[in-house]
This record gives structure tokens, sequence and C-alpha cells, in this order.
């Protein structure tokens, strides 16, 4: 009898964890071979297989394991997408949440398999893959807009007009930042010479290239002026350098802002709470934080105090910390120099 009651209530959610397992292939076969965006006007399988010159009975099986999964509704017509799956094509941020289902899949999935043997001391990989850099990088502008008006609350950011974005990456929250306030100024930082490149493309494409330039170097060793920049950005890179390592750095960015100057240091938080849990947030984050402690050479994420006390040794007069995202499980945790 106990057996019976167990099976009724850890069946389902032991139900949802294979459904789980199963649906990011699901979705990611429907959105790379477009049978989604074909979907969005009802149809029978079979027509859809035709339409795509894709294998007739694959195609049929695999409307009716979405169909099973919610993912595709059955009609009178044939199947048609559910609007999960619309939001998915149509979001603001359909290219960052597709590139985040690339990453699950091709990166997570597989550092996640081999935990049995890294937790028993086999040799953690090294984090390298240009490919996987790039998903990253698409993926995290999921955040750049709320990130962005975020980044407005920060005291004595709307006043700045001299940017300063260390590791800009492709440039994108420099150009956001620099269409926001029209008299501002940027200057960005990256050691991948295609990565910035990449930069200096995208900030033409936003029409803020007279505004900005972008620097090819390492950060530590390149000559930039001291006491120019009212603000500092240090955005989702934390986890590259080791926590010892938080201070130098700090101070190396603090020693480039003028008086009352600002670094702002974006980063992923496991903040456990009822909204970050309600939202689903914490269980992304927490797993990002395994994720990265699965490599030799990238570091968890940080606790904010941490960082706050990094800030504070590195000789920021004031430090505090603005969430982006409900729950504060994506925040700017940032220092002010004196004025």
């Amino acid at each position: 009898m106990a057996g019976g009651w167990q099976r009724l209530r850890f069946g389902k959610p032991f139900t949802a964890t294979l459904a789980g397992a199963t649906r990011l292939p699901l979705l990611r076969a429907g959105i790379h071979q477009g049978l989604f965006e074909a979907l969005r006007t009802p149809q029978s399988a079979g027509a859809l297989a035709e339409r795509l010159g894709l294998a007739a009975d694959l195609v049929e099986a695999w409307t009716r394991a979405c169909a099973a999964q919610g993912l595709l509704r059955r009609r009178r017509e044939g199947y048609t997408i559910a609007p999960f799956v619309r939001w998915l094509l149509d979001a603001p941020e359909a290219a960052a949440l597709h590139a985040t289902l690339d990453q699950a899949a091709l990166a997570y999935r597989p550092r996640l398999d081999a935990l049995p043997e890294l937790m028993k001391g086999a040799e953690r990989p090294a984090y390298a893959a240009a490919d996987e850099a790039l998903r990253v990088a698409a993926a995290s502008r999921m955040i750049e807009r709320p990130a962005l008006r975020a980044l407005g609350r920060v005291p004595g950011v709307r006043s700045a007009r001299r940017v300063l974005d260390v590791g800009c990456g492709h440039g994108t929250y420099l150009a956001g930042f620099l269409t926001r306030y029209r008299d501002a100024h940027g200057l960005g930082v990256e050691l991948d010479p295609e990565v910035a490149e990449e930069a200096r493309r995208n900030l033409r494409d936003a029409e803020v290239w007279r505004r900005a330039e972008v620097r090819t170097g390492d950060f530590a060793s390149l000559d930039l002026p001291r006491g120019h920049f009212d603000l500092a950005l240090l955005n989702n890179s934390l986890h590259y350098f080791p926590p010892t390592d938080h201070p130098a750095l700090f101070q190396r960015i603090r020693d480039h802002l003028g008086p009352g100057g600002v670094l702002a240091v974006q980063t992923p938080v496991v903040a456990d709470g009822p909204v970050a849990r309600a939202v689903g947030a914490l269980a992304n984050v927490a797993v990002f934080d395994l994720y990265l402690r699965s490599h030799r050479d990238l570091h968890g994420l940080p606790e904010p105090g941490r960082v706050t006390e990094a800030l504070a040794e590195a000789g920021f007069a004031r430090c505090g910390e603005t969430p982006i995202l409900p729950g504060g499980t994506a925040r700017y945790v940032w220092g002010r120099t004196a004025s």
C-alpha cells in the first residue's frame, strides 16, 4: 500500500523529470529544422515533412511527441504551435533564448553528465571552445534590456559621460548604453581580436560609432588614461578571475576612474528566495554555478558580500547592490570612488 501511495505522490515529478530531459532535443529540432516556423499554419505531419523535405516517419513521431509535451496543439486542420513555442519564436530576445537552449544541450549536458567522475577527482576540463563563447555571449543578451534599465539606478551612472567597458565582448552593452545616453562616449577593451572587430561592427550598426572606440588587448597591461572615466563596466566576467585576484582587478579599474567614478560589476548570483524560486531563476543560476565549477580555469559565481569587500579593499569609498531581475539572481555590485 505504501508503495502505491509513493507512486501516486512521486510518479508525476518523476515523469516531469523524464519529460524535461526529452523536451530540449524536441525544441531544438523544431527550431533548427524550421518545423515550428512552418507550423504557424496548421498542417498535417505528412504535409509538414513533404514541405521541408524531411523523413516522414520521424516528423510524424516528432509531432506526436511535441503534442504530448504541450509544445504543439492538434487542430482539425493538423498540428500548430502552442503559445509557449510562439513566444520562443517571437520574443524580442528570441535569439538569446535559442542560444540558451543550444548551450544547455551542447555544453551543460555533456559537462554535467561527467559529474560523477569529476566528483571522484577526475581532471576538470579547460573552458576554451570558441563556439561556446559565442553561445554564451548570445544567451547573455536575454537580460540586456533589464540590465541597462537597472544600470540607470546605480548612483552616479546617469551623469557618467566617459565610459570604460572592460572585456566588452561583442559591444552590445556599450552600444546599448551609448544609445540611451546620447552625450556619453565609450571605450571598450577586448582581448580577442575577432570579438573586438565584431564589437566595432555592432557599434556601427547601433550608429554610436562616432562616440565609441574598441581597443584590442589585455586590460591588465593596456595603456589607458588614468583618472579619466566616470563609469567602468564589468559585465558577466567575474567568474573568469580567481576571487583572490578581485581586489587587484578592481584597484586597476579604480585607477582609471575620476572622482566620484563608478565601477558596476554585473554578475549572476545564487540567491535563494521565494521570488527566485517562483520564476525559476534560482534553478537556472544554480546549475550555471555548478557548470562553471566543473572547469579548471573557471570559478563559481561570486557572493555579493565578498565582491563588496573586494571593492572596499580596492579603495572604493561607497559600495552597494542593485538588482537586475526579480529575486536578485542577476545584479550589479557597485563601488564609487570618493568625490
